[in-house]
């Protein structure tokens, strides 16, 4: 991408957020139904802040009012919908030529509903529908991306059950309620056909917290799409954090965690040898860490994968993980930065590297702009064929 085009957009940005409206109130979903801001539950739409994330592990009902929630059928219709709208540009360079792409396009749509079915019962669905191939429109396809019950209050805060598809917590960082476009790298890495740690499984989930300000969440969920309709689900984890401090972590609080993840999934067709299941683990470490207004997220995986899983001799073993900065200058403005870095095995030979930048202006709780610039680098450690990509992004999210 010439540098004069990305000035340029850059600029336009900058006038359109000058311009931009003041603050007003926003009401979708969950703050529909009481009557706030969403601010009540996001410190930037879509991250959670902590009171956010405390309503979450409570199965989307309000801490301490829990006698005085209303059902679905009690309080304005949860129905919400998100998409986004803008610019995104594309530079790639790799030893095929690599060249630019640039689409002003609509990025999809969700369709969100939530709430409460009964005093201790709780749902969140997110229904992706289908979006067929158009000019300025990427295309989609259709599933149920989450749609899950939530039994909260079993044995106090200690027990709440999620049974469903949903976003498991063996992802501290959420894929789903990121403020960045870019991917998290180490989320999206795997063995051939493999299942990723950024997508959203079916499964059970048993998590809980205390006043002591320790958190624990496990759970068993369907694995890698090479398995076999009848293999029983057999992926299972643990994760285990504690929190420092007032807070949940999110934008108060010191949040230190601990993950571990066991798996096990059939070699690729493509790979041959061995069709049986093979195991596979991950381990983690994690922080967030809050000072006024900055956060600092920090996630480190080591991943072990039996040999089939590559088609290689020895087991497989690599790492990764990511530093994200983001500093909220002003309540309607956040700043984010982050590097990721993925140190890959052998037998794949191309480290990951990346660098992520960006901003979100809030015109009103629901309604953002948005400015990013993400450079990646594919580092091949046998030659010199290194791929290099840059990505712009300048879009408008809303949801309603």
């Amino acid at each position: 991408m010439r540098a004069r085009s990305l000035w340029t957009l850059l600029a336009l940005a900058g006038i359109l957020a000058a311009a931009w409206p003041g603050r007003a109130a926003a009401v979708p979903v969950f703050a529909r139904k009481y009557g706030f801001q969403c601010t009540m539950c996001h410190s930037n739409m879509p991250r959670l802040n902590d009171f956010g994330a405390r309503y979450r592990m409570n199965g989307y009902r309000l801490p301490g009012r829990e006698s005085e929630e209303k059902t679905v059928l009690q309080s304005p219709a949860p129905v919400a919908l998100r998409t986004s709208a803008g610019y995104t540009g594309a530079d790639r360079n790799d030893a095929a030529g690599g060249g630019c792409e640039s689409d002003f396009r609509l990025n999809g749509l969700d369709l969100l509903s939530a709430g409460t079915l009964g005093p201790k019962i709780g749902y969140f669905m997110v229904y992706l529908p289908q979006i067929g191939e158009a000019r300025g429109v990427a295309p989609q396809d259709g599933a149920l991306e989450m749609a899950s019950v939530v039994f909260s209050g079993l044995a106090g805060s200690w027990l709440n059950l999620r049974a469903g598809r949903f976003e498991p917590a063996f992802v501290p960082f959420s894929v789903k309620r990121q403020l960045g476009v870019a991917p998290y790298e180490v989320y999206d890495y795997s063995f051939p056909a493999g299942p990723l740690l950024s997508e959203t499984r079916s499964g059970v989930e048993a998590a809980g917290y205390g006043s002591n300000r320790f958190q624990y969440a496990a759970g068993v969920v369907t694995g890698s799409e090479t398995n076999r309709p009848y293999d029983t689900p057999s992926d299972v984890y643990a994760r285990a954090a504690y929190v420092v401090g007032p807070g949940e972590g999110q934008t108060a609080g010191q949040r230190l965690g601990l993950v571990g993840y066991l798996g096990r999934a059939r070699p690729a067709d493509e790979l041959g040898g061995p069709t049986s299941l093979e195991p596979f683990y991950r381990a983690g470490v994690d922080a967030s860490l809050n000072a006024a207004h900055v956060n600092l997220a920090l996630q480190y995986l080591w991943s072990r994968d039996d040999q089939n899983l590559w088609g290689a001799v020895d087991a497989v073993t690599y790492s990764g993980g990511f530093a994200e900065l983001s500093v909220l200058p002003a309540v309607n403005l956040v700043g984010f930065a982050r590097f990721d870095l993925v140190q890959a095995p052998d037998v794949d030979g191309r480290d990951i590297t990346r660098w992520t930048a960006g901003g979100r202006y809030y015109a009103v709780d629901n309604v953002a702009l948005h400015l990013e610039y993400s450079h990646r680098k594919l580092a091949d450690v046998t030659a010199t064929d290194d791929a290099v990509e840059s990505f712009v992004t300048a879009r408008v999210d809303f949801a309603f």
